[in-house]
């Protein structure tokens, strides 16, 4: 059985071996059966040793796509016309160039398929986005497998989200300390340890404690073995727990304090202690709070604080000093407490972000409004109104203006009060008209 083919070309004569005879996509058991005597055929030249030229029809894919870049650069704008789409995104012709646009590529809102916004035939501009070109790939099967990728959405104005207005449950919180101080040192060791900061001899601080000298010896003797003071003097780990007992006193009693939005966008969680309380309307439940947010801030230790969270607490200069002091001091252990006291903070907020949160629990019913990609972080709670009729569970966003069916799995929703206002006309006529009969809605906490 032959295992190649010879080609004369012009004067010169190209040898295809077998494994080259077909293209990328074919499959076929003896390749060479598939010519005949006389039959043209397009190949490229592919390398020359001293038995002469050896061709490749398995490489007149990628000569076509490295002959049809041109000088195309990622960043060029192209006119490109759809081919063909599947689930993960489309493929678009340039000229001879095929183009694959994924799915997040193609539209600024997030589309389940490509199909949603695209047409088949249609031409749209496209940017190139990145170019794949491997080496050797005349020698090198492997090295066959060029790609362009473009992107539809980069040629299109990133939509600008609207600003609106929601209500925020925030919560006091205190920043406290406490000195950590070893667990054989009391009061009086402590005490003693100062008297050694002030030069006080062992026989002096008997005398001032009116402790058997004895006693006292056997103190200073004890904040040897913890590393605190080196005979009648104090090293520096004593003095840094000194510094450390005095600043968290100090701190305490001056009650550094802030209030934290657990439900709002992450850059506007964290507000001053004076921050002035908006009215909130009287027949509003409570305002929407995250348990899961709350809980999670309140666990933070230490350096594990956030970057610019005493900042934007609005904490005086001489008592962020001596946090950011006291975080160096191993000697300090900084946490935060809540108190029960809480106001109603009304903020503006990003109406992409609240529908981020909703799409990842919801339906959209009616006219879908638009859906931020995925990795858009959104809400993750909400005042909801929920209404139910014989078919199934609806909830509206009275902030966005839109109404929800939860996805499989449901949502999970604690009811408040009785919705006393009107949403319904605010529907679709055959929401509405179906909603009519279901009676008032109720106000729920929802969770996303």
């Amino acid at each position: 059985m032959p295992k190649s083919v010879l080609i004369q070309y012009q004067d010169t004569t190209v040898l295809i071996p077998q494994h080259e005879l077909l293209s990328p996509n074919a499959k076929f058991e003896n390749p060479v059966s598939l010519f005949s005597v006389g039959d043209n055929v397009e190949f490229v030249l592919t390398s020359r040793d001293q038995r002469g030229w050896r061709g490749s029809v398995h490489a007149l894919t990628e000569a076509r796509l490295r002959n049809a870049l041109g000088n195309l650069q990622p960043g060029t704008a192209v006119r490109a016309r759809v081919e063909r789409f599947d689930d993960r995104g489309a493929w678009l012709l340039a000229g001879a160039l095929v183009l694959r646009v994924p799915l997040a590529e193609i539209s600024w809102s997030w589309i389940d398929h490509p199909s949603e916004v695209l047409d088949l035939a249609q031409e749209y501009i496209v940017q190139i986005s990145t170019i794949l070109l491997e080496e050797n790939w005349l020698t090198e099967k492997r090295a066959r497998n060029g790609r362009v990728t473009a992107s539809i959405k980069a040629c299109l104005p990133q939509p600008e989200s609207p600003r609106i207005t929601l209500y925020f449950k925030a919560t006091e919180f205190q920043v406290r300390t406490f000195a950590r101080v070893p667990r054989r040192c009391d009061a009086v060791a402590l005490f003693a340890l100062e008297a050694l900061n002030q030069h006080l001899s062992v026989s002096e601080i008997a005398e001032l404690t009116g402790l058997p000298l004895v006693s006292i010896q056997e103190i200073v003797a004890l904040l040897g073995e913890e590393g605190l003071a080196a005979g009648e003097t104090i090293t520096q780990s004593g003095e840094r727990l000194l510094a450390g007992v005095a600043t968290s006193k100090l701190l305490n009693d001056s009650g550094v304090a802030g209030l934290f939005a657990s439900a709002a966008p992450a850059e506007q969680q964290v507000h001053p202690i004076d921050a002035v309380a908006q009215t909130y309307p009287r027949h509003l439940p409570t305002p929407v709070f995250s348990h899961k947010q709350q809980s999670r801030f309140m666990r933070l230790r230490g350096d594990e604080l956030p970057d610019g969270l005493l900042l934007r607490a609005q904490i005086g200069e001489v008592q962020r000093e001596q946090l950011t002091a006291m975080l160096r001091n191993p000697h300090v252990h900084l946490f935060l407490s809540h108190t029960p006291n809480w106001r109603a903070l009304k903020l503006e907020v990003s109406q992409h972000w609240v529908l981020a949160g909703l799409w990842k629990s919801f339906h959209a019913v009616g006219r879908p409004p638009f859906r931020p990609p995925p990795k858009e972080r959104g809400c993750d709670a909400l005042l909801m109104v929920r209404y139910r009729d014989s078919a199934q569970q609806l909830y509206w966003e009275p902030a966005t203006g839109t109404l929800w069916a939860p996805r499989e799995g449901g949502v999970k929703a604690q009811e408040a009060s009785v919705c006393a206002e009107d949403f319904i006309q605010h529907m679709p006529d055959d929401i509405a008209q179906r909603l009519a009969k279901a009676g008032p809605g109720t106000w729920c906490w929802v969770q996303l």
